[in-house]
């Protein structure tokens, strides 16, 4: 889900049909597990103007994803995945067979560590579920409402896993030019992000590059000023008066690490 819709079987992938059987089948993973009424699917499938036809057509695009899911199970057996409750339809996979439920699962798992001071350990688990991203989520069903919010949550969760991945290298002594290049890319489009802000000036500070870490503070102040009327919060002050003062450890929770 985190890229466009593609599924395995244990011997290769699985060719899911044309378009719209796709969006059935990424709607229904907006919920692994859980039922979706007929009427919201068809909502999520063609969020504009629905055919005529559509309920015919999701239950023919339903019966096709059974075929495709369970291609070894006799016709009157095809509804252990893919099944229909009272409810609505139920997509039955386990949440770790899933990317976008494992991606969450390791971003919550590298927190943790980054709280507890397990460094290394937190590097590794963050780059993990970084690396199922390959490209944007729930490509198929976007158009609709439940897909835009999947997406869009899915995508800020990206952003606290880039931004949480770069503080254990920081915290790890990694190299912090390197480590600057990467978070000044990543701010030039959310300029306003403090958490960005926060992880450049220590990059840079800790690159011998003070003058450009104190610069890149007065460009938030300025942003934050006129796109909003507030200050920087305060880890972003507080860091910005170490620098000033020289301070030789400046290493601090970023904004919005929680503890």
């Amino acid at each position: 889900m985190l890229g466009p819709l593609r599924v395995w079987s244990r011997e290769c992938p699985v060719d899911l049909g044309p378009a719209r059987q796709r969006a059935v089948l990424s709607a229904l993973l907006l919920t692994p597990g859980q039922a979706m009424a007929p009427d919201r699917l068809k909502e999520t499938v063609w969020p504009r103007k629905p055919p005529g036809a559509a309920m015919a057509n999701l239950q023919s695009y339903v019966s096709n994803l059974r075929r495709t899911l369970e291609p070894n199970s006799p016709p009157w057996y095809r509804n252990r995945i893919l099944r229909r409750d009272p409810s609505g339809y139920v997509l039955d996979v386990e949440s770790e067979v899933v990317d976008a439920c494992r991606f969450e699962r390791l971003l919550r798992e590298g927190r943790r560590l980054l709280h507890e001071g397990e460094h290394r350990c937190a590097s590794r688990t963050l780059e993990e579920c970084l690396s199922l991203w390959s490209g944007s989520p729930y490509q198929e069903v976007r158009d609709s409402e439940a897909g835009a919010q999947a997406a869009a949550r899915l995508e800020e969760l990206r952003l606290l896993a880039m931004e949480s991945r770069w503080e254990a290298e920081l915290a790890l002594g990694r190299d912090s030019s390197v480590i600057a290049a990467d978070v000044a890319a990543l701010r030039m489009r959310f300029p306003t992000r403090e958490r960005l802000s926060w992880l450049l000036m220590q990059a840079l500070y800790r690159s011998g590059r003070r003058a450009e870490a104190l610069r890149i503070y007065h460009q938030t102040r300025t942003l934050l000023a006129d796109e909003y009327g507030v200050d920087p919060g305060l880890e972003l002050q507080e860091l910005f008066g170490s620098i000033l003062r020289g301070a030789t450890d400046v290493s601090r929770a970023a904004p919005g690490l929680v503890r």
